[in-house]
């Protein structure tokens, strides 16, 4: 097709082609090669990841929401995988008798890895208290339990990439 184009545009005498044709040509091959690019770096990214508890055992169907909407849940090992959109900046993990987790997803974090704290009452304190309580046990256990989980090889990651 190209060709027969190229013939019907040569003038007779000279064989050269008329500029009309030859600025059709150069445009239709601009559009391409950018579809081509398009479509090579418009790749979707595949979220991973993997839920325990703080005795790093897998905790199957919990929910991984963004805002209120459920995106996906865990297997029965604790695994997850979704497609990432552009709609999706942070999502939150949760299973019933855990503290749920927030994460916001960074670009070059394709694998999210994640602990969750049982919850924990405190009586007889005030909000604020039990809050800064909870947050307390939470940086004291977390970085340990990543650790521990890099080293049993449940985890790839020694430290969350969020």
């Amino acid at each position: 097709m190209f060709w027969s184009v190229l013939a019907a545009a040569t003038d007779g005498k000279h064989g050269n082609v008329t500029s009309k044709v030859m600025r059709k040509l150069k445009t239709t091959i601009i559009v391409l090669l950018l579809l081509i690019l398009q479509n090579s770096f418009g790749q979707e990214n595949i979220i991973t990841g993997k839920v325990v508890d703080s005795q790093l055992k897998e905790l199957p169907m919990a929910i991984i929401l963004c805002g209120s909407k459920i995106i996906d849940t865990t297997d029965f090992n604790g695994n997850f995988k979704f497609k990432l959109t552009s709609e999706i900046k942070n999502i939150t993990i949760r299973f019933i008798g855990f503290d749920s987790e927030e994460i916001n997803i960074k670009e070059n974090c394709n694998v999210i890895e994640v602990v969750l704290l049982e919850s924990g009452t405190y009586d007889f304190v005030s909000l604020k208290t039990a809050e800064r309580k909870r947050i307390r046990r939470r940086n004291k256990l977390l970085p340990k339990l990543y650790a521990e989980a890099y080293q049993k090889k449940i985890f790839i990651n020694e430290k969350p990439c969020w």
